[in-house]
């Protein structure tokens, strides 16, 4: 059986290529110098920067999360946190929160960031919608797990694998990016990524999120395991995940 972070390593969706070519056009000098990757966990988010930076360093705290990201290369990756890097002043031309601004504390962080990026440097806060569009009566079933999972989550306070604190509000990154004073200019946007998935997927991308690991023996995978293989069977079809995305410049 595969751990947690490789289960999020092989299963959870990888950036959006457009993405990356919108941030590298932002920051406006090309090929970027050196790309950082803050809460890079497994690295999916860090080493899709491989050839298109000089240098992409991702900065994981969780050991486990961080064996399965050195395992895989294309980056550097180092032990430390998004309110301490250890980088040095102005050395990043991007820095980038994929699917882990909600878990850092934003004073502190938006700091962090305002020091490592150079003037004209740019940051992006990126996640993806929890369940992507594949069929209506898969979604609602994956959806309906979803739902399972947060009202254990609320009720006996077991939130992920890795910490027990709540996460921040996703939908208050912008403002709060705002409020940082750290960044010219700020705004939000959405994107779409498209990749293959089957049957297998649709399970290992629900079992990848933190709250139905920590809950998985009182939800109702059984069912949506048997929806995905009566839908599926042994198909290979297109999973649509949306991203919502919001960037700041330095």
């Amino acid at each position: 059986m595969i751990s947690f972070a490789e289960a999020y390593d092989r299963f959870r969706p990888r950036p959006p290529e457009a993405l990356l070519d919108l941030l590298v056009g932002l920051a406006g000098d090309g090929r970027p110098a050196l790309v950082v990757d803050l809460g890079s966990g497994t690295g999916l988010s860090t080493r899709a920067w491989a050839g298109r930076a000089e240098r992409v360093v991702g900065v994981e705290p969780d050991e486990p999360m961080r064996a399965v990201a050195e395992a895989q290369g294309g980056a550097e990756y180092i032990a430390g946190s998004s309110s301490s890097t250890g980088l040095p002043d102005g050395c990043a031309d991007v820095v980038t929160c994929s699917q882990s601004l909600h878990w850092m504390e934003p004073e502190p962080t938006f700091a962090e960031v305002g020091r490592i990026l150079r003037p004209g440097g740019v940051f992006a806060a990126y996640d993806y919608d929890p369940v992507p569009v594949v069929h209506p009566e898969l979604d609602a079933a994956f959806d309906a797990v979803l739902d399972e999972a947060k009202a254990l989550r609320e009720a006996t306070g077991r939130i992920s694998p890795w910490t027990a604190s709540a996460p921040l509000r996703k939908d208050e990154h912008l403002k709060r990016m705002r409020a940082s004073g750290q960044f010219r200019y700020a705004r939000e946007l959405v994107l779409h990524s498209v990749e293959e998935g089957d049957a297998e997927r649709v399970l290992g991308l629900i079992g990848s999120y933190g709250a139905v690991e920590v809950h998985r023996d009182r939800l109702s995978l059984a069912e949506l395991e048997a929806t995905a293989r009566r839908i599926l069977g042994d198909r290979v079809v297109p999973f649509w995940f949306g991203y919502r995305v919001r960037i700041g410049v330095r």
